[in-house]
């Protein structure tokens, strides 16, 4: 006999297959022996956990024979299964964790939402916040809403006016840290351009002074048309590497004030700064100024913005270099046949369907245009990757969505933008592709618009491009983020940013609204329905119905008694909408195809003729004469 007797608890769970080795257990095999104590020990598992469910404060069941376990003391984890006494021989019962399905009014993931700051809320002047106590308040209701964080740009004009290397940051340091006191995220947009001119632009923030007085001497350090008008909105791609101003080029002006801005506010970033979208062209965008609000109106095909000397230069540079040198004189095109800026592509010799796109001479002029503008984005976004390297901030870049005359085959608009996009050719693959390379987020915009809302004249189709340009993105590997181009206010302007946010199955990084001001926090019905956007956005789910609470400000002296503030509203998205001087969307919009204003192009074709700046002409005699004097540099 063994000195020491199994408990009663092991002997009851000893089973019928457990009793034949216990018989064999004395004949002093080891093998045996450790066959018999491994069998013993399962078998007692599935009795120990029952015993342990029995809820007893030593963990075993009254019945079992053993003294029962000490209580644990404070700040011993207590395990136990949480779903109630199991079987003998069962696990716990979990819940099963399913991924819910993404429904039709659901969304994949939450988009963050942002909203811009106006235009002006630095004052160009005075370099102060513009009305702080109610931009305050406003971040407040942002934040209750459920926004994400805001938009702001960073001018150059303002931060650098008052000469080369001189930073002054008084006007954003307020901004910042009212930003990081409120509780939102900040996404600076590095705006190296002009404020005014654009769409929406409501104030006027020009270059930097200094700038100004150095293109005063030099023209060609801007964007120059075919009639000689000089664009003073951006410096020209073509100067990027023209030492000029002051002994630095405009890409080593622009790495100075983004290393100024990253040294100013490294304790900010990432955890209020999170992102910085550096800008790239007009209006913040990687384009050329094809179609200003001085000349252009809605839908033109707009301009090439190509006849300054340096890009001239470097024109017949690479004609040189394919071993075609005469398409250096002779291209750009002659100005009567791309007509002017308002024309419609159909009107021109060059756009209209069999037209010039679509010989070997304009493809290797269009791949220069567009190469030449990807390659001045390529070297801006090199410098803010060496200068945000070390910050952990996601750098971002906007492209412009020019949805009007996309449905034509030459994509007249886009193509004078700098995007070589046709019916048989992509113009946003390449993009991404320099985007993807650098780690850097594509930002499109239009995403508030349908193809159905645009009149027929303008071959608009603004939802068709969002979703080629989001295809495009993830097929580059380049994560995306969207805008509106538009104030919308209306119910069916939300939802389209709603489906475009969700195109494809799969949500973009973020989206930014446009814009905070009087008319989006009215406390009436813009607000209402912001507002539930908002609560959607956050919620990833598209509300069917929604009632808003009553405003914050209101009064609590009314008390529980008052009746509670419910607004029911419905937005039938009729308002009228106005774009590049016209209006294209609400009642009375036109949708049959316009003819050309011939006597506009009567006027320009009569200035081109009379005008002679210096030693240069227009039209391919202009051409010639730019292309001796930059063979001579």
């Amino acid at each position: 006999p063994h000195p020491r007797a199994p408990p009663p608890c092991c002997c009851q769970a000893q089973t019928a297959q457990t009793r034949p080795l216990t018989a064999l257990r004395g004949r002093g095999s080891p093998l045996v022996a450790a066959i018999f104590a491994a069998v013993s020990l399962l078998a007692t598992l599935p009795a120990a956990a029952g015993e342990l469910q029995a809820g007893q404060p030593g963990g075993l069941a009254p019945d079992s024979g053993l003294p029962p376990r000490p209580a644990l003391e404070m700040g011993e984890p207590r395990r136990r299964w949480r779903g109630g006494a199991a079987k003998l021989g069962e696990g716990p019962k979990r819940a099963k964790l399913t991924r819910p399905k993404c429904k039709s009014e659901d969304w994949g993931k939450k988009v963050p939402l942002f909203v811009m700051l106006p235009l002006d809320t630095v004052h160009p002047e005075n370099n102060t916040l513009n009305q702080p106590d109610l931009l305050r308040e406003r971040l407040v209701e942002l934040k209750r809403a459920g926004c994400e964080g805001v938009m702001a740009d960073i001018w150059w004009g303002i931060v650098e006016q008052k000469g080369p290397l001189m930073y002054d940051w008084t006007g954003y340091d307020e901004l910042v840290s009212m930003v990081a006191d409120v509780g939102l995220k900040l996404q600076a947009v590095m705006s190296f351009h002009q404020c005014g001119g654009n769409v929406g632009d409501e104030c006027t923030v020009t270059l930097p002074p200094w700038v100004l007085e150095v293109g005063e001497t030099n023209h060609e350090v801007w964007y120059t048309d075919m009639d000689l008008n000089r664009n003073t909105e951006y410096l020209s791609l073509g100067a990027d590497h023209a030492r000029v101003f002051f002994g630095r080029t405009p890409l080593e002006m622009y790495r100075d004030l983004m290393q100024s801005f990253a040294d100013r506010y490294l304790h900010f970033i990432p955890d209020v700064i999170i992102e910085a979208q550096i800008g790239l062209g007009p209006a913040g965008e990687m384009r050329y100024p094809s179609y200003p609000l001085k000349h252009w109106s809605f839908p033109g095909l707009g301009q090439f913005q190509c006849y300054d000397r340096y890009m001239r230069k470097d024109l017949i540079q690479t004609a040189i270099k394919c071993g075609k040198p005469d398409l250096g004189l002779v291209w750009p095109p002659h100005p009567d046949d791309v007509g002017v800026y308002s024309w419609a592509p159909e009107h021109t010799h060059f756009f209209r369907d069999g037209g010039m796109w679509e010989t070997p001479e304009a493809d290797f002029f269009l791949k220069w245009y567009s190469s030449a503008l990807i390659r001045h984005g390529e070297e801006v976004l090199k410098h803010a990757v060496a200068v945000f390297k070390s910050t952990n901030i996601i750098l971002a870049a906007k492209v412009a969505g020019i949805h009007w005359q996309a449905a034509t085959n030459s994509h007249a608009a886009e193509v004078t933008a700098g995007y070589y996009r046709t019916v048989n050719r992509d113009g946003y693959g390449p993009i991404a592709q320099m985007f993807a390379r650098h780690g850097v987020m594509f930002d499109f915009t239009c995403l508030e618009m349908s193809n159905s809302e645009i009149p027929e004249w303008a071959r608009s189709r603004p939802a068709d491009l969002v979703q080629t340009v989001k295809l495009k993105a993830a097929e580059k590997r380049c994560l995306m983020a969207g805008e509106n181009a538009l104030p919308r206010h209306d119910r069916k302007g939300y939802e389209k940013m709603q489906e475009a946010c969700l195109a494809g199955g799969k949500s973009i990084a973020s989206f930014t609204y446009l814009r905070l001001g009087h008319d989006m926090m009215d406390d009436g019905p813009n607000w209402f329905e912001f507002s539930r956007f908002a609560a959607e956005m956050t919620h990833c789910k598209v509300l069917p119905t929604w009632s808003a609470p009553p405003p914050s400000r209101q009064s609590r002296r009314a008390g529980s008694h008052a009746p509670s503030l419910v607004f029911h509203h419905h937005e039938d998205g009729d308002s009228p909408v106005f774009f590049g001087g016209r209006q294209i969307m609400g009642p009375g919009v036109r949708r049959t195809i316009t003819e050309p204003d011939l006597d506009a192009w009567e006027a320009a074709k009569q200035r081109r003729q009379k005008s002679v700046h210096g030693d240069f002409a227009t039209g391919v005699q202009a051409g010639a004469v730019a292309g001796k004097y930059a063979t001579q540099d």
